[in-house]
């Protein structure tokens, strides 16, 4: 089972008015702790370091993909040895980001994709999340707390033509609404997990 992990991080922050990516929390540029926790994830479900996630499982083969318009975002990741796709026209919206990297990545059986202004969100949630998706038989997996759904979403190999032809400001979200019956929800308790920074505090 091969799982291409899509960071989403090249939008331009106009309601943030800077580039919120970099902006830092607990000292740590925001999108390098969703970044750390996707390290974490393929270590962890590579490696067999916690069985509580690959007992059951398959084999898991994991690649992590950034797509970025920013070259201190870029540099990062290639220090990391992670795949680096750039988006050239982030004003095209988050599809953009979205079928840049799912077209680099279409030899995976599953493709998460998570955005980059959610610092609080756990290795532990996305790990659940792959496993949820895995376990349910199901080819659409999403994360909920409360009955809102956020990020971040995985999709099988079924659903990526759909994937490809989203336009504009529209994402996983809009693929996930058109196909509840197909789509498994993991519920995490902290709402915090799923909060996104729009706002420069």
């Amino acid at each position: 089972m091969k799982i291409a992990m899509i960071m989403l991080a090249a939008g331009n922050s106009r309601r943030f008015g800077a580039n919120k990516l970099l902006y830092e929390v607990d000292g740590i540029p925001m999108y390098r702790h969703v970044l750390g926790q996707l390290i974490q994830v393929k270590r962890q479900l590579e490696e067999g370091l916690n069985r509580t996630y690959t007992g059951n499982l398959p084999d898991i083969k994991c690649r992590i993909a950034v797509v970025t318009q920013y070259d201190s975002i870029a540099e990062t990741a290639v220090e990391q040895g992670i795949q680096v796709l750039y988006n050239p026209h982030p004003e095209k919206g988050i599809s953009s980001s979205l079928r840049i990297g799912l077209n680099a990545n279409l030899d995976a059986d599953a493709a998460l994709f998570t955005v980059s202004d959610q610092p609080w969100l756990t290795c532990d949630t996305i790990c659940k999340l792959i496993q949820t998706f895995l376990d349910s038989g199901k080819e659409i997996a999403g994360i909920s707390c409360q009955g809102k759904m956020g990020n971040p979403c995985i999709f099988s190999k079924k659903y990526y033509e759909e994937l490809l032809s989203l336009e504009g400001d529209k994402g996983g979200k809009r693929v996930i609404m058109k196909h509840l019956e197909d789509t498994c929800i993991y519920e995490v308790n902290d709402a915090r997990e799923l909060e996104d920074i729009d706002y420069c505090k």
